[in-house]
């Protein structure tokens, strides 16, 4: 299928003129391009040729020639949404990329277009006064394990682990008095591996750090059991928990981000 083009207008007054690309500062540019981008491609794994732009006066137009599958699916959902203005029905990137667009033209009073070129009017159209539904927050717990350095543990009242990461920067990791009180480690200050129950949002895939509970302390020398084995405790550990689930088959989709 040929390019297509997806067209993102912009209207308003800056500095008592018509808006003009010329009127846009590098960074507003940036910024835009960047949105665009991951709406129109929201998935990291998502294979895409190359995207080229062109800008246009008449207001400040920004051209997306982007694969023509891509720009029937875009219009699509655009077309929807200024229908609904329910971000229920678009992926996390593209919730943000929405979200960032219209905090632009909302601080700056400027009304916009978002569509496919020849036919931007029946695209997504917004102002400041625009509204959104936004998708109703679904929190589930899963087991992750982290890796990083102890940077204090233990705790008069609340009993807990500071880790710092990678992944989530320093996370407080809920404990109790027993299991820590048991350990015979000097931990503190080490790099440690730690399993954990933590929430995340299946909308978003943010996990809520403030959440995070310690199961156990990875010390892999330290077992005395083979991997089969290490994996069969811990299924048998979980299976409690899921043993509650009434459709796992529905959980596991939601789990993996999947709409259905």
């Amino acid at each position: 299928m040929e390019s297509k083009s997806i067209e993102l207008k912009i209207n308003g007054v800056r500095e008592k003129k018509e808006l003009s690309p010329d009127l846009l500062d590098v960074d507003e540019i940036v910024s835009l391009l960047s949105n665009v981008k991951n709406f129109l491609y929201p998935d990291k794994s998502q294979d895409r040729s190359r995207v080229s732009i062109e800008f246009e006066e008449g207001s400040a137009v920004i051209k997306f020639l982007v694969a023509g599958a891509v720009a029937i699916q875009s219009q699509a959902l655009l077309s929807e949404l200024n229908t609904e203005y329910n971000l229920g029905i678009l992926k996390p990137k593209q919730i943000e990329a929405i979200e960032n667009i219209h905090k632009f033209i909302s601080k700056e009073k400027f009304t916009l277009k978002f569509g496919l070129s020849d036919k931007l009017d029946q695209g997504l159209k917004m102002d400041r006064q625009t509204e959104w539904i936004h998708p109703e927050e679904i929190w589930v717990e899963e087991e992750l394990f982290v890796t990083g350095e102890i940077v204090d543990i233990g705790g008069k009242t609340n009993a807990n682990v500071h880790l710092d990461t990678n992944e989530f920067g320093t996370i407080t990791i809920a404990s109790n008095r027993d299991m820590l009180g048991e350990d015979d480690k000097n931990r503190l200050y080490k790099k440690q591996q730690v399993r954990l129950l933590i929430e995340r949002n299946i909308n978003t895939g943010e996990f809520n750090k403030r959440s995070a509970k310690l199961l156990e302390f990875i010390d892999y020398e330290d077992h005395n059991e083979t991997p089969d084995e290490y994996l069969d405790r811990l299924i048998a550990e979980s299976k409690p928990y899921m043993d509650k689930i009434e459709d796992p088959e529905n959980w596991l989709n939601n789990v993996r981000g999947y709409d259905g």
